[in-house]
């Protein structure tokens, strides 16, 4: 019988460690599938039934383009919304947070159902509304490449600093009480 070194078990210990990880990402992926798939193609089914009854007779072919590009737009946001979820819970593993998993994509979602919905029984300018998503991307991509208004300190930054030392005081302590508890094994 030969027992493994110990950097072996903690390449086991990690390995684990690693699929336990995968495996809730995956039930947490799954759970917001099944949670948000009949929802979304409840809204598409809807919108093309709406599409093929009242604009039947005035289908012109800007009209078909976007029908598609919706719809796409839809399955986008379910996508997004849905791996948004595997890595909430990843990160936070605590169903109390304030913050509704899906992030952006849940809002794209809304916006799109917006868009379908008012263009079919308002109006076609409720397409106009499709350009607030490179809007946002927009200030998204700046606010992550400059860090917030030019001269003006960056509240959440300096927030969110605070925020990492002290969990990461606790992590610290967490994992010295973890390699003292490893070392009266040995």
């Amino acid at each position: 019988l030969m027992l493994p070194y110990p950097q072996q078990l903690l390449c086991i210990l990690s390995i684990n460690m690693a699929n336990a990880a995968a495996k809730k990402a995956a039930a947490a992926r799954q759970s917001a599938s099944s949670t948000y798939l009949p929802i979304v193609a409840a809204l598409n089914l809807l919108y093309v039934i709406l599409i093929a009854t009242y604009k039947r007779a005035s289908l012109t072919t800007f009209q078909c383009i976007m029908v598609v590009t919706l719809v796409g737009l839809s399955y986008l946001s379910y996508k997004g919304v849905v791996d948004n979820h595997a890595n909430q819970d990843f990160k936070n593993n605590k169903k109390s947070d304030d913050a509704l998993a899906g992030g952006a994509f849940l809002d794209m979602l809304g916006l799109v159902s917006v868009v379908q919905f008012g263009s079919v029984l308002f109006s076609d300018k409720f397409y106009w509304l499709l350009l607030l998503i490179p809007t946002v991307g927009g200030w998204k991509l700046y606010n992550t490449v400059k860090g917030g208004l030019p001269g003006m300190p960056n509240a959440t930054s300096a927030a969110a600093s605070s925020d990492n030392e002290q969990v990461s005081e606790k992590d610290n302590e967490k994992r010295q009480k973890r390699a003292e508890r490893r070392r009266r094994k040995w």
